[in-house]
């Protein structure tokens, strides 16, 4: 569906919001007709009471006057609203109150009323009578309901017109807040298709309604934007893969090859043999630290967290490296400032603490200065070396990524990667940036900055 033109009937039907705006509008309509039927028989109860009190009333004062003063029909003149009839003598109108037969609102029963030849009024449609005997014979005292019955239609109409005007209102509301929202959700669902088309930087684009479709958008952009460099990543990393595994495989090869030729030749293979044997672990262990990675990054290690004292850790980790450090012709010295305990797995911190010396002995001079920092919450390494320069601070913790000076050295390009593994593991922070111990601000100095 394109996104700058309306959506056709077909797919506004199909919207959620038009659904229940439909719905919504349905039990509105019946809502409306349920409660109008109950105040119109509400309505009509009470209205009936109350005529039925008022011939009550009529009837007993006329009748105090018949029997007093006699029937005279010029004191009971032909009203609009209302009719009086005497009966001399015996009459075949039952006693009581009657409705006229075609009365059309009464939800009530009407009662009895007298055949027609014995009617008391010409025109029984639209009055209801009160009968009962008097001196001399039998009184009638009839109203007229027109006004009654004219009032009810008047309020049937209005209610009908009033409901269906507002269930058209809202049901056009609903579709025309449907056709809105669909074409925020059409954005939507493009941005999703055009990224699994293989164009990487479609975006829904940033909106700017705090709604939940504008939280959506926006949080769908940031994982967009996650997936995108997670893809680029994967990228870079089988093309590092390709070259880093290039050269040992090459090497163990060339090994391979050398020790055949001992053999075939008669010579000496075990040199040749040994070679290719350290050339194969290489690879075992770059795939070792693939597996190790893969495992940390399913947060599985999280169940053995306890607590961990850093100053205590790092003390451990100064004693057992300094001897080789010091062998390489480097220095090793311990930096601690109120170190404090974390909540963390102490062998994974440590192996984290190892790389990043085995990293600093790997990539620095000889002579060079190496301080074990424990500052607080944070562990890390600084060392005096020629760092490396800051754009490549984020890049360096990706998988087999290597600097370029880097790549003549040992090392399989995993080793700040688990480090920076096991920091997300911990909840805490990689953090790069110059020795701050050094004026020239050279040097590096790595730590995780562990959570309290």
């Amino acid at each position: 569906m394109s996104l700058n033109r309306p959506p056709d009937l077909s797919a506004v039907l199909r919207m959620s919001a038009v659904r229940q705006a439909v719905t919504i509008t349905l039990a509105f309509l019946l809502i409306v007709l349920v409660a109008g039927a109950i105040v119109i028989a509400a309505f009509e109860r009470e209205t009936r009471r109350r005529i039925e009190d008022e011939l009550h009333s009529r009837f007993a004062e006329v009748r105090d006057d018949i029997e007093r003063l006699g029937y005279d029909p010029a004191r009971y003149p032909e009203a609009k609203n209302e009719r009086i009839e005497f009966r001399p003598g015996d009459s075949d109108i039952r006693s009581g109150i009657h409705n006229a037969p075609k009365f059309r609102w009464a939800f009530w029963d009407r009662g009895t009323t007298p055949p027609e030849t014995d009617a008391p009024l010409d025109d029984l449609e639209h009055w209801m009578y009160f009968a009962g005997p008097v001196r001399g014979g039998q009184l009638i005292v009839a109203t007229d309901l027109r006004r009654q019955d004219d009032f009810l239609q008047i309020m049937l109409k209005t209610m009908g017109l009033v409901g269906l005007g507002a269930a058209l209102s809202a049901l056009c509301l609903g579709v025309y807040l449907g056709a809105r929202t669909q074409r925020r959700i059409n954005a939507i669902s493009q941005a999703l298709s055009d990224f699994g088309a293989g164009d990487l930087s479609a975006r829904v684009g940033g909106s700017p309604r705090h709604d939940d479709l504008g939280d959506l958008s926006r949080q769908l952009d940031t994982t967009l934007d996650q997936l995108d460099a997670l893809i680029r990543q994967s990228r870079n990393f089988a093309g590092n893969i390709a070259h880093d595994l290039k050269t040992p495989l090459s090497r163990l090869r060339i090994r391979l090859d050398r020790a055949l030729m001992a053999i075939e030749d008669g010579g000496d293979s075990a040199h040749a043999i040994e070679a290719a044997i350290a050339q194969a672990e290489r690879i075992t262990a770059i795939f070792d630290a693939f597996l190790r990675i893969a495992k940390l990054e399913t947060g599985t290690a999280r169940a053995s967290f306890a607590p961990v004292d850093l100053g205590h850790l790092v003390d451990e980790i100064f004693e057992t490296y300094r001897h080789v450090i010091e062998a390489s012709g480097r220095t090793l010295a311990l930096d601690k400032d109120m170190p404090e305990t974390v909540s963390g797995d102490r062998v994974l911190l440590a192996q984290a603490m190892a790389n990043l010396l085995e990293n600093a002995i790997r990539h620095t001079p000889g002579h060079t200065h190496i301080s074990l920092v424990a500052h607080g919450a944070a562990i890390g390494v600084a060392d005096t070396g020629p760092g490396i320069p800051r754009d490549a601070f984020e890049r360096v913790t990706q998988p087999l990524y290597r600097l370029e000076r880097s790549r003549t050295s040992d090392g399989s390009g995993l080793g700040l990667a688990l480090v920076k593994t096991i920091a997300n593991l911990h909840g805490a922070d990689l953090v790069f940036s110059e020795n701050p111990q050094l004026p020239t601000k050279k040097g590096l100095y790595v730590h995780i900055e562990m959570s309290q």
